[in-house]
């Protein structure tokens, strides 16, 4: 800074010189005045510069002083590089060419990427209209039970012959990275969802008792909110806390992440939606994971009882068109007011076994195959009295479903779903019909607008062994239904940049 100084100075000190020069005091007199004028035909002495010239020269070391201020002022500021100048002239710049202008001087451009940082909001909207060509009796009929009216089996598009809302859903993301180091390996996640799927996954399906947890009861979700961390262990151990969706099944909650609009009876009925607790998760390489769960029972944030649920989750990924994931989910199930009389609580364990291979042979097909079967229940008496037995037993349901996708172009698919559903004691479906079997076809076809928008049309046929679809105020045995969606996705990755 001395230098800078320094400089300044002798530039200032060069300027008055050139203005307070005899020769430039004596050209500026009168020419009135009394001091004698040189004759215009005498010849400047040769080896006198001229004012013109001394003018000249100054300028060039005036110029020469500012290049080396800027120089310095450069060295200075930390984070630019020095450049070389050059003196500017009419219209130009003092950076030379090619070189990058200082970047206090060039306002920031403000994206939702540059506001959020390492934080992604994303979400979709899903709604829909169905028709039902059975035409059940609505909720609320004097001659319809509780827990009927509508899509028989279909919780989260149960609505018929109305436009209605599936699922609106913004979730808050922050991953987990290992290459920040510090506070960087920890993540979190929020999901937030109201409509009817959210009634749903809060327990409020069993038309038949009450949601067994009050706190979720309502149709606002808090479908996940959990926290990662990759602990710096072999090739890291991501380690989960908080409330979040089961590891089971071939379909998720979202429906822009399903093949077909509907979801499966499986789905619904053969297991969880989420659990609260622990997980931590292990990847080997990239084809063997292994994860490990406690939690409380199954789609409760309150446990009902004072045992776990624990389980297992193994993921083989043996090339990239194959996949197998196979899950196992062992607790008490018992809530304690309903089955504290067939002895000590926690004596009534659910066992799920689960399994889905998926298989991709080319760009154009994938298939998908899942089974579940469950296994352990107890009845409450008033559930085993309503099949008139004198004990329970340990109850049972197991089914299985196959899918199909064939893609017909860059905007669109076709989806074909198959499954049976056995439910030995009605316990499954909280019918408990005894010998009551189920399985559905569902046919699905999906268009995208753009890359965001999404229609989905389909129709899907119910069949039971037993009269359990309504026809009006009456039960038969069949249930066809067409399913028009309309699914909006969006992602703050996939805002301008």
């Amino acid at each position: 800074m001395n230098r800078i100084h320094l400089l300044a100075t002798a530039a200032l000190a060069a300027v008055l010189a050139s203005g307070w020069s005899p020769a430039s005091r004596a050209e500026d007199q009168p020419s009135g005045g009394g001091a004698a004028q040189p004759s215009a035909t005498q010849p400047a002495p040769s080896s006198q510069p001229t004012t013109d010239e001394r003018l000249q020269e100054l300028e060039k070391e005036v110029s020469a002083l500012r290049q080396e201020i800027a120089a310095l002022k450069q060295e200075n500021t930390p984070g630019v590089k020095t450049a070389a100048l050059v003196e500017p002239g009419p219209g130009s710049s003092a950076v030379a060419p090619g070189a990058a202008a200082p970047a206090d001087n060039a306002p920031q451009k403000v994206t939702v990427g540059s506001l959020l940082g390492p934080i992604t909001l994303s979400g979709e909207l899903d709604g829909y209209y169905a028709f039902n060509f059975n035409q059940p009796a609505q909720l609320g009929s004097a001659t319809v039970p509780d827990g009927f009216g509508g899509n028989t089996l279909q919780f989260f598009d149960q609505n018929t012959q109305q436009f209605s809302l599936n699922a609106a859903e913004l979730v808050v993301d922050k991953a987990p990275d290992t290459t920040s180091g510090g506070f960087g390996r920890a993540g979190f996640h929020v999901s937030t969802i109201y409509g009817q799927a959210a009634e749903t996954i809060n327990g409020n399906f069993n038309a038949f008792t009450p949601p067994q947890n009050p706190t979720d009861a309502s149709n606002i979700a808090l479908k996940e909110a959990y926290i990662d961390y990759i602990a710096p262990i072999g090739k890291g151990l991501t380690l989960t806390f908080g409330k979040f969706v089961t590891p089971a099944g071939a379909e998720v909650i979202e429906s822009n992440a399903n093949w077909n609009y509907t979801r499966s009876i499986l789905f619904y009925y053969a297991i969880p939606f989420q659990h609260f607790g622990a997980n931590a998760k292990y990847a080997f390489n990239s084809k063997w994971s292994i994860t490990g769960y406690l939690v409380n029972n199954w789609n409760d944030t309150q446990q009902f009882n004072t045992g776990k649920t624990y389980g297992v989750s193994l993921a083989w990924t043996p090339t990239a068109k194959w996949s197998v994931t196979e899950n196992y989910l062992a607790g008490p199930e018992d809530d304690v007011a309903l089955y504290g009389a067939l002895g000590k609580p926690n004596n009534n364990w659910r066992q799920l076994e689960d399994a889905t291979i998926a298989y991709t042979p080319n760009a154009k097909w994938a298939f998908q195959l899942n089974g579940d079967y469950d296994f352990g229940d107890k009845l409450s008496p008033a559930e085993y009295a309503a099949l008139d037995v004198t004990n329970s037993p340990a109850v049972n349901w197991w089914g299985v479903a196959g899918y199909a996708k064939y893609t017909l172009n860059s905007k669109s698919y076709a989806a074909v779903r198959y499954e049976y559903f056995s439910d030995p004691y009605g316990a499954a479906t909280f019918s408990f019909v005894p010998n009551v079997r189920f399985a559905e076809g569902t046919f699905t076809y999906a268009y995208n607008w753009t890359g965001a928008f999404q229609t989905r049309f389909e129709f899907r046929d119910d069949y039971s062994n037993k009269n359990a679809f309504e026809k009006g105020t009456n039960f038969v045995q069949t249930q066809p239904v067409v399913y028009l969606g309309f699914i909006y996705t969006f992602s703050s990755l996939n805002a301008p940049k």
